[in-house]
C-alpha cells in the first residue's frame, strides 16, 4: 500500500509499506525523523522535532503521483527494500553548500 507522512495536516512524503503498523514504525524511524529535519521548503524545516507526524493511506492523487515518479519499470529493478524508495508532495529546497 502507498502511504503518505503528514506533519500538522500537510502531506509531505509518500512511500510503500505493507501495512499501517509498518508505515508507522518506518516513519517513527530515527532515520526519516533526521531526513525531516535536515530537509527544508520554503526556508522551514520539514519537522521541527516537536509536531505529530500522522501515517496515512494515500488518497488516489498522492498514489498516482508515487507510482508515476516511481516509473513503470521499478518492479525489473532490483531494491533492497521498497520503503528505500520516498517520494516528496511538498516542494524542497536546495542543499546549501558547505
Amino acid at each position: 500500500m502507498i502511504v503518505v507522512l503528514e506533519i500538522k495536516g500537510t502531506a509531505i512524503l509518500a512511500f510503500e509499506a505493507d501495512n499501517l503498523d509498518d508505515a508507522r514504525a518506518h516513519a517513527g524511524s530515527a532515520e526519516v525523523r533526521e531526513e525531516l529535519t535536515d530537509l527544508t521548503s520554503n526556508g522551514a524545516a520539514l519537522w521541527n522535532g516537536k509536531d505529530a507526524i500522522a501515517v496515512r493511506a494515500a488518497t488516489e492523487a498522492e498514489a498516482d503521483l508515487f507510482e508515476e515518479a516511481r516509473g513503470e519499470d521499478w518492479e525489473e529493478e532490483p531494491h533492497a527494500d521498497p520503503e528505500d524508495f520516498t517520494v516528496y508532495l511538498v516542494p524542497l529546497d536546495e542543499p546549501e553548500d558547505e
